[in-house]
């Protein structure tokens, strides 16, 4: 089992973001933070990985959407989430555009 989020090298503030969760263990849950403070974020189920069906396997793709502010730059942003059983907690810095 497992949960992972496919996060750019660069993260930059004040735009909205988009990551990619991929997981065996059902539909994520989660937060997102920056400096300690939760985002309001959404999850959306895309389907299986490419060249796959949900008969293949069980492994599943959502996207999780926020807007992140422009005075995050300077800032850790943190996505802590999980499905089932797994869970997974990323921090990365938030660059100025």
């Amino acid at each position: 089992m497992a949960i992972d989020i496919n996060v750019p090298d660069k993260i930059l503030a004040g735009l909205n973001q988009s990551y990619t969760i991929t997981t065996d263990s059902g539909a994520p849950s989660g937060a997102v933070r920056v400096d300690g403070q939760e985002l309001p974020h959404r999850i959306v189920p895309l389907g299986p990985p490419k060249e796959q069906t949900i008969e293949d396997t069980p492994r599943f793709k959502y996207k999780v959407s926020f807007l992140l502010p422009a005075g995050a730059a300077g800032k850790k942003l943190e996505l802590r989430f999980s499905a089932g059983e797994s869970s997974t907690t990323d921090t990365h810095d938030v660059v100025a555009e």
